[in-house]
This record gives C-alpha cells, sequence and structure tokens, in this order.
C-alpha cells in the first residue's frame, strides 16, 4: 500500500476521545486512570492531614474539659469549632473531589452506551462491531508504541465486550444474577431506561477500572522495580504476578469504596432520597460482587468481567512477547480455563458465538475464486469487520484489496478455513505457485517490501492493517455496501 497523509474519521475521532478520557498520558493528568494515580499519590497526604485535623480537635476538647475558668471557656470553645469547621471544610473538599470522579465515570459510561447502542439488535452488533474493530485496527505496528496504545486501550475494548456479552447471556438465557433479571422488565415510566442506570452503567464502571490499582505506588514499584527502570511490559516472574494480582484488586476496591463511593442526592424529597440512597447500595453491593467474583469467578457472576479481561488481554496484549499473528489465540486460553474449572463454559461459548476466532479488524489473509467458484493462485486482504459469524472459525470480512490493489469500497465476504491462510491446509494451496510469483504479490501488497522482503513470508498467514485503516476513507468499512 502507498504511503499518504494520514486523517481520522468522525468517527474515529469519537472512538479516540472516549479513549483519552479513560487512560492517556496528558500535560492535564485529567483522565481516569491518572486521576487515579493522583489520589493514590496523595493518600497518605491526605490521611496525614486528617490525623493531624483530628488531633487538634482532640486536644482542643481535652484542653476544654480541664479548664474551668469562665475566662478560658469562650475561648477554648471557639478554638473546638473552628478545629470542628477545619475537619468539616476538609472533608466537605475531599467529598466533592470523590463526587467529581464518580460523575465523570458515569458520564463516560453513558457516552459509552451512547456509542454502542443501535435503534435495534443489528444496529447495536454493527456499532460494538466498529468500535472494537477501530481498536484493533488502531494498534501501532511497532512493538513498543503497540503496548503503550493496547495498555491504554485495553479498558474500553474489555468494557464494551462485557456489555454485549450480557446481552448475549440474557438472549440466551443463562444469566441467574438476580440483581441483573430486577431490571430487564422495561419501565416506560422512566425517562432514561432502569436497566442502563442500575446494570450497564455499574458493569461498564466496573470493567473499566478493573486493573485501577495498578496506579497504586506499590503495583508500579512491581512492575517498573525499585529504581524505576524494569520494563513494565515484560513477562512477570510468579511471584511479582501475584504480588501485583493481590495488590491490585486491594486497591481497585479501595478505591471503588474510598475514591469514588456512593453519589450524592440532590433535592428536598425525603422519600426520594432513601429511594436513590437504596439503589446506590445496591448499585455498590453489585459492583463489588462484579469485582470480588472476577478473581475466581468459576461459574459465578464474575465471569462477566474476568472472560472478557483474558480475552481482551490476547487481542490487545500488554506483553512484550505478544505477536500480531496470536491475535486469534484468545478461545485457546479461554478453553484452558474451562477445562481447569476457573471459568464457566457457557459464558466462554457466549463470547465464540459473538466475536467467532478472529478479533474484530484483523488482517485476513485469503485466497479468491474466480467466478465459477475454482481457488485463483494468489492471495488477497481483508479486514474482519462483522460480529456473529455463522462458523466461528469463518470470519465476515470486509475486502481490502481487489487484484492486489487496496480499494476503499470492497464488499463484504464470508472467508472459509480452506481459504483463510492463517490455517496450514489454505496455505498448502499457493506451495505449487512459482516464488518469483509469489514475490511479485508482495511487492505489490507491501509498501515498503523493498527494506523488508527478506523478513516477509512468502505466504503471510496474516496481514497488519493499521497503515490500510490509518486514512479516514478506508475507515468505514462497517458501511452498507450499495
Amino acid at each position: 500500500m502507498k504511503k499518504n497523509t494520514t486523517s481520522e474519521s468522525s468517527s474515529t475521532k469519537a472512538i479516540s476521545n472516549i479513549v483519552k478520557k479513560i487512560d492517556t498520558s496528558s500535560p492535564l493528568k485529567d483522565s481516569v486512570y491518572e486521576e487515579a494515580a493522583a489520589y493514590f499519590a496523595q493518600l497518605p497526604e491526605i490521611e496525614k492531614n486528617l490525623a493531624t485535623l483530628h488531633q487538634d480537635l482532640t486536644t482542643a476538647q481535652q484542653n476544654l474539659s480541664a479548664n474551668s475558668k469562665p475566662a478560658n471557656v469562650k475561648k477554648l470553645k471557639y478554638k473546638v469549632e473552628q478545629n470542628l469547621k477545619k475537619i468539616k471544610s476538609f472533608e466537605y473538599k475531599l467529598d466533592e473531589e470523590r463526587l467529581a470522579r464518580l460523575h465523570k465515570l458515569k458520564s463516560i459510561c453513558d457516552e459509552i452506551l451512547s456509542f454502542c447502542i443501535g435503534q435495534n439488535r443489528d444496529g447495536t452488533n454493527k456499532k460494538i462491531a466498529k468500535l472494537l474493530g477501530t481498536l484493533s485496527l488502531r494498534v501501532p505496528e511497532g512493538i513498543n508504541p503497540a503496548l503503550q496504545y493496547n495498555r491504554q486501550n485495553q479498558h474500553l475494548y474489555q468494557a464494551v465486550l462485557s456489555l454485549k456479552l450480557l446481552d448475549q447471556l440474557l438472549e440466551d438465557k443463562q444469566m441467574g444474577n438476580e440483581y441483573i433479571l430486577k431490571w430487564t422488565l422495561p419501565d416506560d415510566t422512566e425517562e432514561v431506561p432502569p436497566f442502563r442506570l442500575e446494570v450497564q452503567i455499574p458493569l461498564l464502571m466496573t470493567s473499566l477500572l478493573h486493573n485501577v490499582g495498578i496506579c497504586h505506588p506499590i503495583a508500579q514499584q512491581i512492575l517498573k522495580g525499585k529504581s524505576g527502570d524494569a520494563d513494565e511490559f515484560r513477562v512477570l516472574s510468579t511471584d511479582e504476578r501475584l504480588a501485583l494480582l493481590k495488590c491490585n484488586y486491594q486497591q481497585t476496591l479501595n478505591y471503588l469504596m474510598d475514591g469514588l463511593g456512593l453519589d450524592k442526592y440532590i433535592g428536598g424529597s425525603k422519600a426520594e432520597r432513601e429511594i436513590f440512597n437504596k439503589k446506590e447500595e445496591e448499585k455498590f453491593v453489585f459492583i463489588r460482587l462484579l469485582l470480588k467474583s472476577s478473581l475466581n469467578p468459576k461459574q459465578g457472576i464474575g465471569n462477566l468481567i474476568k472472560v472478557p479481561q483474558i480475552y481482551t488481554s490476547v487481542v490487545l496484549s500488554s506483553k512484550r512477547n505478544f505477536t500480531y499473528a496470536s491475535l486469534p489465540k484468545g478461545f485457546q486460553i479461554l478453553n484452558k480455563g474451562v477445562e481447569r474449572g476457573s471459568i464457566n463454559k457457557q459464558v466462554v461459548e457466549s463470547l465464540l458465538k459473538i466475536t467467532g476466532i478472529f478479533p474484530q479488524g484483523y488482517g485476513i489473509t485469503y485466497i479468491p475464486k474466480n467466478s465459477k467458484g475454482f481457488d485463483l493462485e494468489r492471495y488477497e486482504f481483508a479486514v474482519v469487520n462483522t460480529l456473529y459469524p455463522q462458523e466461528p472459525y469463518s470470519p465476515i470480512c470486509r475486502i481490502a484489496t481487489k487484484n492486489q490493489v487496496f480499494i476503499s469500497s470492497g464488499g463484504d465476504l464470508n472467508i472459509a478455513p480452506g481459504n483463510n491462510l492463517y490455517f496450514p491446509d489454505a496455505r498448502k494451496k499457493l506451495m505449487k505457485v512459482s516464488p518469483e510469483r509469489l514475490k511479485g504479490i508482495l511487492s505489490k501488497l507491501w509498501s515498503n517490501f523493498e527494506e523488508r522482503h527478506e523478513q516477509l513470508d512468502l505466504i503471510p498467514k496474516c496481514w497488519h492493517p493499521y497503515e490500510y485503516f490509518s486514512f479516514a476513507k478506508q475507515q468505514n468499512m462497517w458501511n452498507k455496501v450499495l
């Protein structure tokens, strides 16, 4: 593909902006994960200041109790009152900051839902495919930028997958959680559907913050070492991994309880306040259950978090040993978890029904057929762009090249394993083609062929569509083909 000036479509920009609100590196330090890191860093000082204020109050109260002289009582009472005001003011400031973080997170979840939910089931599936595919297609080719990108984009990918998985489990009547089922019935009296407020947003919050404890200084020391120069993307030792998991879980739970907490009712109705507070408490119990049971979900509700997390850790890997060609191996890892009994088989099967083996945005190399249905002696490029393939090993793709020329108006194609070069049997079909002919195909399809021809396989298992997707006109692969 020939290089050109990169650009972004409006939907690509919108998805990128959501990611930046969740986790990014910026001078403003205003993303959800940056604010969490700041909270953890400031916590010792906050606790120290609170302890000092309470000690000053205790001292003032003791002085007042010990002094009965009328001339001193007034002054000492004033000092007690001032210390109480200082504590109240400090706690009010902390509560305002907490609520600001909570409202920002809820607003982001609402934005995600607005982006993902269509007018019907097909519309929703298309929107989710577009979001997941866009996140995958924007992964840079270089290992270091890819690792940074994946770490920041994992949260959104996993959260949206959890959301879609919940829909599928409900559709398959495989969801038994009473809290979730309580809110599945429609309520026409509510302006915003209760299911959105009481289930979908809490689920998104939990999934987005599943790894927020990694921001804690102790977790960062495990990742980066005491001197801060260790490779945070390395494969951790068993002891390091267990220590990180323990720290992440505990600090994530602490952040959910103290850094975010319950929302606050605004209004004058006592009855409404009681209803509001009860719903907030129930949501928090649900969030805490999701988080706690995700550690070892087995057959429980924690699968809603854990299964998408495992899948995402393969598709958007943040470990240095990952390769692009290994992206379809997510279900191999999930099936091992099923065999061990650590995750639920039905949940994994429901996810497989949604995604198929090949992730959204994955670059497929395939053997095209002629008008009579016979295989041609060449290969072309396509991109997985649709959820719910009829067969898990036969992805539905948008054609990216025709006669080895990149196009932006290709149709959709169901690619069977027999023509998908990811599989050895398909690659064998092209082994009879001369190396010169295969090199000729490579030279047309790879823009940097001259620099990389010795590294490239003559019959590639897959291709990386990052450069292809970097142009706005190629970012419409989810539109209807006329």
